[in-house]
């Protein structure tokens, strides 16, 4: 099940298997709104379960402040793995779980391999 740009948003959210998948567009500038449809949206894919997420956000260009509050508020997640590929990207996944300290565990990767694996293993390990 795929969401192309819900709402007007610059990122496109999917279910694959029993992970979410957000994939941000190069260049996109995240805002509130944007969050908030995309979150409006896990939660009807996840049809109550609580799943991992994996966010792609190559080349994103900024998050606003009050789209990070929004991200970091609780929503079912196990866990969220951040995948970028500059210092840029690393930067922006740093200061947000840094400031925001999200209620799931969440962790920056350069690798889509080794994101996908850490997502995947026991739930009860962080």
């Amino acid at each position: 099940m795929e969401d192309q740009g819900h709402n007007g948003t610059t990122g496109t959210l999917k279910l694959s298997g029993q992970i979410l998948h957000l994939k941000w567009e190069p260049g996109s500038v995240v805002r509130e709104s944007d969050a908030r449809a995309l979150m409006q949206r896990a939660r009807a894919l996840s049809a109550g379960q609580t799943l991992p997420l994996l966010v792609e956000m190559t080349g994103m260009t900024w998050i606003d402040q009050r789209a990070q509050e929004a991200f970091a508020a609780p929503w079912p997640l196990l866990r969220a793995a951040i995948v970028g590929s500059s210092p840029v990207d690393e930067t922006i996944a740093n200061f947000y779980t840094a400031r925001h300290q999200p209620g799931h565990p969440t962790r920056f990767f350069t690798n889509l391999h080794e994101a996908m694996a850490w997502l995947v293993k026991d739930p009860s390990l962080p």
